[in-house]
Formats: structure tokens, C-alpha cells, sequence
């Protein structure tokens, strides 16, 4: 595919004439380590690019002080010599060789990892970032991991975290093109305006690639001594009815063809959105990246919570107003 021929701009759901919601990406980047975390990561991507039309970029670091002694002692020049090649190679046995199919765009970068993601995020206007939440770790090939939670807490872009899941896969790509199997996707909301455009991406997501949707909002108990805790009993109910008077608002703006349905628990957020996605069977969360220090905006801590918690992908979408690079282009 040329990546020219592929969607311009984009990089959120958008709603068409006919009111339904169209979800248009651009450009998806997909950082990898060669590990078995980002064949699965890498795999995600290609299903999105095939599925949406999108320009693939696949991307890994080299170590700058590796690099740096390859060319001083050997002369040689790591990333394009050694390291190229080898990301060719692993992108070839994951993406299959078929008409329609991605052709990604390979790119080596020389620096730290995160540095090296952000970068290219930019460079390439990457309407989202799909990598793996763990990686092979060593000297060379450090990418994933840590380096996925420097990515969260800078970036401007949607960033798609998958973790190393040996059970069934919700998404499967072969010559055949790809086959998404996401029974239901949960969105969990704090009614925030990140949260309101990770429930568009949500609904937009179901609508598209099959599945329920469901959508959750905890309410946090008050912190009260245990002898002061009978006292809020009936606060705590109060604010669980309101909750669910405000998700009701919120299910009006979803597609009317998605199945929904919406849920209010009381208890730690993190630990409480984790239990009930494994409870009913989830295949994606999709959550708001909330909370801003100075010009980078950065994760709250119970979306990176959720992220070490679930054993399924976790879609974290920042708040729009912070995104750079990225054009809302209408829905035809």
C-alpha cells in the first residue's frame, strides 16, 4: 500500500451523515524489541492497519553507547547493517505476505527508547502507538516495560498497551486478512474529557469491529475512620445514583446498533475495573489518560495501575486538546 493512498489526518472517531460513528487512523507506529510480546503487539497493529487502511511504520532503538562501540571498534554501523535487516525479518514472519495486506515502513532509531517512540510519534503524526507492556529486557534490545511507562506518561497520542496473553487471542492475521474477536469492550469513565473521547473510541470500536460495549464508572468510599463509616453509608449511595444518572447521559452519544450496557461499583478504581474486565470476559479496555505536569501530560495513576493489573490490552486515549499533529477530518 502506498502510503499515500492511505487516510489523511484523523486519528479519532468522527460521526458521518447518516449519525454514525466512523473511525478514521492515518498512521499507526508500532515499537518493538523482537520479543514474543511485540509479535503479539506488532500483530495488533497489522490488524488495525489492515482493517482501517492505515500507513504502518514498525520501529526499534539501538542503544546509543552499543552503537556507538560497534562503529568505534568494528566500523560498523549497527542500526543499519545488523539491526535493519533484523527488523525486516521479524516484521516479515508476523505480517503476512497477501494482496491487501500492510506494507510497514521500517525504521531504526539510535537513542533511548522512549526518547527514540516520541520522536518518531511526532515525525510521523502517529494517530495511535501500539506496543507491548514487557520486553526481552538485556543490553540491546531494552524497549518495552519501563520503556512503555515513560512512553504513557508523555505522550500526546492514543497509545495501545498489549500484554503477553498465552490464552485465547482477540485478534488473529493471516493471508485471510484480520479477524477481530472482541465479545465486549469496556470503557471506564471518571467523566472527565479524555474519558469522554475514550467512550467515543469505545463505541466507535464496537460498532466497527463487533462486541458489546460496557461502561463503567467506580465510585471511590470515602475515607472515613471505621466508626464514622455508617455515617457516609447513605452519601456513597447517593453518589453510586448519580453515577449512574451521568453514564446514562453518557450512553446517549454512543451508536445505537452497539449493544451497552453500564455498571457503577463501589471500591479502589484500579483494582475494581481489572476484577470486573476478567469477571465479564473483556477483550479491550479502553480508559482516559487524565492528569497534566507542566507541558507533557501524564498518566493518572489508576489508568498505569490498570495497565499492570489487566491481562488484556488496555487503549489509553489523552485529551484532544493536548494533541499536536492530529486533524479531525469529517466523515464522509
Amino acid at each position: 500500500m502506498d502510503p499515500a493512498d492511505g487516510p489523511l489526518g484523523a486519528g479519532r472517531p468522527e460521526i458521518g451523515d447518516n449519525g454514525a460513528h466512523i473511525m478514521t487512523l492515518g498512521t499507526i507506529l508500532c515499537p518493538v524489541d523482537f520479543s514474543e510480546q511485540s509479535q503479539q503487539a506488532l500483530r495488533w497493529a497489522g490488524a488495525l492497519a489492515w482493517r482501517y487502511n492505515s500507513r504502518l511504520v514498525v520501529l526499534t532503538a539501538v542503544d546509543p553507547l552499543l552503537a556507538r562501540a560497534a562503529r568505534m571498534r568494528l566500523g560498523l554501523d549497527l542500526a543499519k547493517v545488523e539491526t535493519e535487516p533484523e527488523l525486516r525479518l521479524f516484521v516479515r514472519s508476523v505480517l503476512p505476505d497477501a494482496t491487501g495486506a500492510p506494507q510497514a515502513l521500517i525504521e531504526v532509531g539510535v537513542g533511548n527508547a522512549s526518547e527514540v517512540i516520541l520522536r518518531a510519534a511526532e515525525r510521523e503524526a502517529a494517530d495511535l502507538l501500539v506496543l507491548g507492556t514487557h520486553g526481552l529486557g538485556g543490553f540491546q534490545k531494552v524497549l518495552l516495560g519501563s520503556t512503555t511507562e515513560q512512553v504513557l506518561r508523555r505522550t500526546k497520542k492514543p497509545v495501545l498497551a498489549v500484554p503477553l496473553n498465552l490464552g485465547a487471542q482477540a485478534v488473529a492475521l493471516d493471508a485471510a486478512g484480520p479477524r477481530f474477536a472482541l465479545s465486549r469492550i469496556m470503557v471506564a469513565t471518571d467523566f472527565s474529557e479524555p474519558s469522554a473521547m475514550a467512550c467515543r473510541w469505545a463505541g466507535t470500536l464496537a460498532g466497527e469491529l463487533g462486541g458489546s460495549l460496557l461502561l463503567i464508572h467506580v465510585v471511590a468510599p470515602l475515607a472515613v475512620a471505621p466508626r464514622w463509616r455508617s455515617h457516609v453509608v447513605e452519601v456513597d449511595a447517593e453518589r453510586v445514583r448519580l453515577a449512574r444518572e451521568r453514564l446514562d447521559a453518557v450512553l446517549r452519544d454512543q451508536p445505537a446498533s452497539v449493544e451497552h450496557e453500564t455498571a457503577v461499583s463501589v471500591g479502589r478504581p484500579a483494582e475494581s475495573i481489572s476484577s470486573m474486565a476478567a469477571e465479564r470476559g473483556v477483550a479491550l479496555i479502553v480508559m482516559g489518560l487524565t492528569g497534566q505536569s507542566g507541558q507533557a501530560i501524564r498518566p493518572g495513576s489508576i489508568a498505569y495501575r490498570v495497565l499492570t493489573l489487566s491481562h488484556v490490552p488496555v487503549l489509553v486515549v489523552p485529551s484532544y486538546e493536548q494533541e499536536t499533529g492530529v486533524t479531525a477530518q469529517a466523515a464522509q
